[in-house]
């Protein structure tokens, strides 16, 4: 039976779900709404959270690995950001 919640089945919501069960410190997440937020730029989000750039990409291959999401792909950061967007509404 499909879910009366279509939100609940968008890629985005898949996503988030995932890294909210691997990450209950919400660190991995604070590091994708940066990133997004600075539209990509790894020097400014490490700057941004006060990583060393290593250890960020280090989190960055952390939450693709997670998500099943690619952080090079503009759609894919697309329905990510939207996603954080949203769920920061609720």
């Amino acid at each position: 039976m499909p879910s009366r919640r279509p939100a609940a089945r968008h890629p985005a919501a898949r996503a988030l779900r995932a890294l909210a069960a691997h990450d209950p410190g919400d660190r991995l997440r604070e590091t994708l709404a940066v990133y997004l937020d600075e539209a990509g730029s790894a020097p400014r989000t490490a700057k941004a959270l006060a990583l060393h750039r290593t250890s960020l990409y280090h989190r960055l291959r952390r939450i693709e690995e997670i998500t099943g999401m690619d952080l090079s792909d503009g759609r894919d950061r697309l329905v990510l950001h939207l996603g954080l967007r949203l769920d920061s509404w609720r």
